[in-house]
């Protein structure tokens, strides 16, 4: 557990300590509070696993992420902020919030952003690491600086948990099962996210049975690509390989078992056609993205049950007979 007190110092160096906290514990910040002389401020923070929540309790102030600060500076991860008690405005991508208590708002550290409490104010920031969210900071835009209720739908279950882990967390207790609660964690944040993208505009993020469908196509398209992988794929979708992943064990499939599935049903269709009986079984193979003819006899056997000449003789000797 780690804790910033401004009461440990001077009310004169109070000012540049709290920039500091926040700084070392966030991403550089330039703070301004609005009342120096008076300002206080304590931070407690904890981590499970990847996850980082930390209470903030602090008095009147502004807390700048600048576009200088935010050139200068990686981030690598989202931050959801849940109002426990008090007033605070979130502004990034034009866009301002007003959150008060039970309210939740994400915002993206990578770029600038801007927070503003007129009042004392209680909050849990929940950082969760970029790469392991299946939001790339694209669709992440569509929904920054935007107020989530607290008292409805999916945020109405976050706020018990994540008001438990943070406490679980910042007594430095150790869970049982951590990787499943940052799992959770994860998927709690990536099904809020999802809602307010759908219903701000549903033009903004395809739901997940269409972004499956044109994944789907964007393989089928590219399996003459021997360097096609999980990582492209999720790429050219603007999404996190782990949201890919999980896309697909929805279907019961990997996503190589799937790209590999779809490789060896065109090689089978061009084996069998009496249009390629000249072509070898390695140009086959390559067209379709697998270049190593040994490995393709391999995984041919395993699938169908016999080699890919064999295949080709017996599909083409039927057609010669017909």
């Amino acid at each position: 557990m780690v804790a910033y007190d401004t009461s440990r110092v001077g009310p004169g160096e109070r000012a540049e300590y709290w920039i500091d906290a926040v700084s070392n514990l966030f991403v550089p910040l330039a703070c301004r509070p609005h009342q120096p002389s008076s300002f206080h401020g304590t931070i407690r923070a904890g981590a499970i696993g990847p996850v980082q929540l930390c209470w903030v309790q602090a008095s009147p102030h502004t807390a700048e992420r600048t576009p200088i600060l935010a050139a200068n500076t990686q981030a690598g991860y989202y931050k959801l902020s849940l109002m426990a008690d008090g007033e605070s405005m979130v502004v990034q991508d034009s866009r301002e919030a007003v959150l008060r208590r039970g309210d939740f708002a994400i915002y993206d550290p990578s770029r600038p952003y801007t927070i503003v409490s007129g009042d004392s104010f209680r909050m849990l920031v929940c950082m969760l690491p970029s790469d392991i969210v299946g939001l790339s900071p694209e669709r992440l835009a569509g929904i920054t600086a935007t107020r989530i209720p607290g008292g409805e739908g999916i945020a109405w279950a976050m706020v018990p948990f994540l008001t438990r882990l943070a406490a679980l967390a910042t007594r430095d207790e150790t869970l049982p099962d951590e990787p499943r609660v940052v799992e959770s964690v994860v998927e709690l944040v990536e099904s809020l996210c999802e809602s307010i993208i759908g219903g701000a505009d549903p033009r903004s993020a395809a739901p997940r049975s269409q972004l499956l469908l044109q994944i789907r196509a964007y393989v089928d398209a590219h399996l003459g690509d021997p360097e096609l992988s999980p990582a492209k794929i999720a790429e050219a979708h603007f999404i996190s390989k782990r949201y890919l992943y999980k896309l697909f064990e929805s279907e019961g499939i990997t996503v190589s078992r799937w790209i590999r599935e779809r490789r060896l049903e065109r090689c089978r269709t061009d084996l069998a056609n009496p249009a390629r009986r000249e072509e070898t079984v390695t140009n086959i193979g390559a067209r379709w993205g697998i270049t190593d003819s040994g490995h393709l006899s391999r995984i041919f056997r395993e699938t169908y049950g016999c080699a890919p000449t064999e295949f080709r003789a017996e599909m083409l000797g039927s057609a010669k007979t017909q």
